[in-house]
Parts: C-alpha cells; sequence; structure tokens
C-alpha cells in the first residue's frame, strides 16, 4: 500500500496483542496473530465496495455469513450501501481504517483511536466514522462470538498453518537477515481478495486470509510474501496512489521482485507462482516476465536489490 500510510503509522504505539503466539529461531521470530477486533473491521468491510485495488467486497464471504447470521435482525447491507460514496470519495483518508486496528489492543481501544486518528476531518468522523462504528458495534454482537467459535474449532489446522509458514520463512530467511527484521503474521478469518502489508516497530508485518484447506497453504504463503515484499519494494518509486496508476506499477514490481527472490531461493516454486499471479495469461517463465513489465532502469534496482538480498 501507500508509503505515507507507513509513515502516519508509526507514530501510534507499538503493538501488543493477545493471541500471539511467538515461535523463535537462532535466526528468525514469527509472530503469529489472532484477533477478533481487528477481523471485525475486515468482517465489515467484505461488504464494502471500494473503486480501487484495494477492494474486499466478497458476495461469496456474504453469503457464507448470512448462514450463520440468518437470526441476526440487524441488516448491516443497507447501512454499508449509505457510506459507500463518501468512502471512495476520500479514500486517500479513509483508507487508515484498513491499518490502525492493527496498533489497537481491544475494539474499545479501536473506537477510540478511529474518533481521535487526527487525519481524520469533523466531516469524516460525522458522515463515515460514527456510523461505520455503529455498523461495527452491531455486527459484533453476533461476530465476536461466531469469530471465538471459529478459532476454537481450528485449533490443529492452525498449528499445520503456522508450521508451514515457519518453514517457508526460514527458507527466505536472507530476507529478514539483510533487513534486520523479524515477521509478525497477522491470521484473518475474515480478510478476503487480498492482504494488507505495513510495519511494526523492526517487524515485517502482515495480514493474510486464514486458508479454508491445505491445499491453499502455498497460496496464501504467496500473498504473506507479496505483502512483506512491498516493504521493501516501495522504496524503489517515488510516489505511489492510486490516482495515477502508480499503486499498478508496485504491484508489478512486487510481483517481479518475488519471482526473482523465489527463482533464487526455491526455483520448483515458480510454476506454481506464476500460476498464482497470471492465472491463464501467461503459462509459462518467458510469458510471464513479458507479460509483467517495467522500465528497464527499475527492472535492474529490482534485481540488484534482491540479488544483494540473496548474495548473489
Amino acid at each position: 500500500m501507500e508509503k505515507y500510510l507507513i509513515i502516519l503509522l508509526l507514530v501510534f504505539c507499538i503493538l501488543s496483542c493477545t493471541n500471539t503466539k511467538n515461535i523463535k529461531d537462532e535466526k528468525l521470530e514469527t509472530n503469529f496473530i489472532y484477533s477478533k477486533h481487528i477481523d471485525l473491521v475486515f468482517h465489515v468491510l467484505a461488504y464494502l465496495k471500494v473503486n480501487n485495488a484495494s477492494d474486499l467486497y466478497d458476495a461469496e464471504y456474504i453469503n457464507k455469513i448470512s448462514l450463520e447470521k440468518r437470526d441476526l435482525e440487524y441488516n448491516i447491507i443497507p447501512k454499508i450501501i449509505s457510506l459507500q460514496e463518501y468512502y471512495n470519495a476520500n479514500f486517500r483518508r479513509l483508507t487508515m481504517i484498513n491499518f490502525l486496528p492493527f496498533y489497537c489492543n481491544d475494539f474499545d481501544e479501536l473506537k477510540n483511536t478511529l474518533l481521535n486518528f487526527n487525519q481524520f476531518s469533523q466531516d469524516d468522523i460525522k458522515y463515515f466514522i460514527n456510523p461505520f462504528i455503529e455498523i461495527m458495534e452491531n455486527e459484533s454482537v453476533f461476530y465476536f462470538e461466531y469469530w471465538e467459535k471459529l478459532h476454537k474449532n481450528n485449533t490443529v489446522f492452525r498449528e499445520s498453518i503456522e508450521r508451514y509458514i515457519k518453514t517457508k520463512l526460514k527458507k527466505f530467511n536472507s530476507i529478514f537477515t539483510y533487513f534486520n527484521k523479524s515477521s509478525n503474521v497477522f491470521m484473518s478469518y475474515s480478510i478476503t481478495r487480498n492482504g494488507r502489508g505495513f510495519s511494526i516497530n523492526n517487524y515485517f508485518s502482515a495480514a493474510i486470509p486464514f486458508p479454508e484447506t491445505e491445499n491453499d497453504f502455498q497460496n496464501i504463503f504467496f500473498i504473506l510474501l507479496h505483502e512483506y515484499t512491498h516493504q521493501f519494494t516501495d522504496n524503489l518509486l517515488n510516489n505511489i496512489n492510486f490516482d495515477d496508476g502508480s499503486h499498478n506499477v508496485s504491484e508489478i514490481v512486487v510481483i517481479l521482485a518475488d519471482y526473482y527472490l523465489i527463482k533464487g531461493t526455491e526455483e520448483s516454486l515458480i510454476p506454481n507462482y506464476i500460476k498464482k499471479f497470471s492465472g491463464n495469461m501467461a503459462g509459462n517463465e518467458e510469458d510471464f516476465l513479458s507479460y509483467f513489465k517495467v522500465e528497464k532502469t527499475l527492472e535492474m534496482n529490482i534485481v540488484n536489490l534482491i540479488n544483494s538480498i540473496i548474495k548473489k
């Protein structure tokens, strides 16, 4: 996401979170974090249609949840639709609702942070933040109980995905050694379509979807790697936003950087990586590199950075 978001977020306190599991290695520390107030935000955002690549609207998720909350009298859909126009018109400021939850310990702290965040205008508070909080409060009646049940029922499965991610991150330990950073993995039961990457203190941090089956593990890892990579490749670009196409360039930069990173670290993953990010648009590596292109100087900067990281 946009670089200025990271700067703004660093003014907040260092995250201290419950449901955090530390797995330590001689060269790597990975924190797996589960949080129901964070997931509540992304649960609500799954109903909100956004006119850019940050969009998390997901009809499949909405249908699945509707089966779980069929007895709930509160109807979120007309409430959230009433906020879409204002959110999209004021996205540059309001996008912070995607990141502020990670810097709060619970729902009460989140509400207070949203109401007092100095980037939001008084109109933002009146026309979006207050009604958004009201929506979350109403949804929390259902969602927090649902989340607790989900978390408990996935105890064994959580251990499997955590082992898988830990194993993969150890293979890509050169990233963390090069930047002298460890990692936070926010596993979310409600985030859809895209992850969220950001920095907390001296940690690469990212929110990624909790997988439904073991077949999803590898793609979940690709999403995690993608969000971490943003945090060091975005510096190769002067400015990133959704309005002028520079965000699309930043996405291509990350896709290329991870290609070279995987190629030099665990090449056997390349076919599945290409399939994940290009689908039917690129059948092999040559097609892939033809499809995802940037100008020559930027490409050389990407290659040089990745070679430095993997010491090639």
